[in-house]
């Protein structure tokens, strides 16, 4: 049991990593104009991730044009440097593959690939977590508003 609840916390911080980062992932390479290519809207998103085939819950994110921009920084948060071998968001399809380094310095393989629309995407990541745990995690994306509540 409790390795059982070691795995799903690790899920659930990898779930919060594509969360918190697929915003933005998403946010729009350059075209050859040098301007970036729409990927996805900005607006209030409601995200749902499972972990394997247990849902992990649902929450709502307001995404701004400052997300949106943020491409070249790729599914990262502070707390992790992240290194991807791969890393394409273009033509509705997204492919990465890289590590993610805690602060402690373990280092978590990930793969993700998923697909988008300017008002949708799927993530289906697999890898390990830093304590070497195999996991697999899907996050599911959908644009609900053009625009986000008021704070």
């Amino acid at each position: 049991m409790r390795l059982f609840a070691s795995v799903v916390a690790s899920a659930v911080t990898a779930c919060g990593l594509l969360t918190a980062g697929a915003a933005l992932a998403l946010a729009g390479q350059p075209n050859a104009a040098g301007k970036a290519a729409t990927t996805i809207l900005t607006g209030q998103w409601e995200y749902s991730s499972r972990f394997g085939p247990i849902p992990l819950g649902s929450d709502l994110h307001c995404l701004t044009e400052k997300d949106v921009e943020n491409f070249n920084r790729g599914i990262c948060l502070k707390r992790y440097t992240c290194d991807y071998q791969t890393s394409e968001v273009r033509d509705g399809k997204i492919a990465l593959k890289g590590t993610w380094t805690d602060k402690k310095g373990r280092v978590a393989p990930i793969t993700a690939n998923g697909s988008y629309t300017p008002e949708s995407f799927t993530i289906a990541a697999n890898g390990k977590t830093v304590d070497g745990i195999p996991m697999a995690v899907t996050l599911n994306a959908k644009r609900v508003s053009a625009t986000c509540p008021a704070s």
